[in-house]
């Protein structure tokens, strides 16, 4: 009995640590909690959860598959394990992970996240769409309407593109990379006093506050290095994108890692 209210008392702290975004400090501590009482499925949960934050995906994924190894019917883990599992570019699993996360709770917004992700990577476009839609009417935020800019500008239109990343930009002025990909967007539609303003304000944000891209994102580096190629600098583009090339191979995002080392010989030649 002493043991599980210690281990309650650190999962209480490692839940303090975690909402003040110390997630080490959160994963120290549900690991003590998971060593007294081996058997608390949530303690699992939350540490998966904290291991995605830091993109330690295989972690996350053994914990999360503990998770629902001791509680079967719980959808949340399917949902983040399919999360999980499509970054590293485990698509197939990573559908059907989120298939069954909807199946127990359909109004989990990840499980919907997840399988688009992991739709857009294995080209199933019309899928991600339906998906990533889904998502922004379940929970409306700036990352919603990215994704939707996302999805519109990697399939070339970019008006649509531009409609999603303006809303994205509405409730978050400072989301570098939607300056990024709507700036490229008014680029290939001929503004480009438009495009310069995006691309502009994008480096001052990153000059001027905390918030930086996500190194995570190849879409977001692919816009960063096209952008830098078009104000005229190829040498800090190449280094974009060839991070860009680096995280879509690991998504196994084919087609779009394809199209990145194309646009990086092209400019290198």
């Amino acid at each position: 009995m002493l043991n599980l209210v210690v281990a309650s008392g650190y999962a209480s702290i490692a839940y303090i640590f975690y909402n003040s975004g110390d997630y080490q400090g959160a994963i120290e501590n549900y690991s003590q909690a998971i060593s007294l009482n081996p058997d608390d499925y949530i303690s699992y949960f939350s540490r998966g959860i904290a291991h995605l934050m830091t993109k330690n995906y295989e972690n996350a994924i053994a914990d999360l598959t503990e998770t629902i190894r001791l509680n079967p019917h719980y959808g949340e883990a399917y949902a983040e394990r399919g999360v999980a599992r499509a970054a590293v570019g485990d698509h197939q699993n990573a559908i059907e992970d989120c298939n069954r996360g909807i199946q127990l709770n359909p109004q989990y917004v990840r499980s919907y996240f997840g399988r688009g992700a992991a739709r857009f990577y294995s080209g199933n476009y019309p899928g991600a769409l339906e998906d990533f839609s889904m998502v922004a009417s379940l929970e409306p935020s700036a990352t919603a309407d990215y994704n939707l800019g996302i999805y519109y500008y990697s399939q070339g239109t970019n008006s649509q593109a531009i409609k999603y990343l303006t809303q994205a930009l509405y409730v978050n002025h400072n989301f570098i990379a939607a300056y990024y990909v709507r700036g490229n967007a008014c680029y290939d539609l001929g503004d480009e006093r438009g495009a310069f303003a995006d691309f502009k304000e994008a480096k001052q944000i990153e000059t001027a506050v905390a918030e930086k891209i996500d190194f995570d994102d190849e879409f977001a580096l692919y816009a960063r290095g096209l952008a830098y190629y078009r104000l005229g600098n190829p040498e800090i583009a190449i280094a974009d994108l060839q991070s860009s090339a680096k995280v879509a191979l690991q998504h196994q995002n084919m087609a779009f890692h394809q199209k990145v080392v194309d646009l990086t010989r092209d400019i290198q030649s």
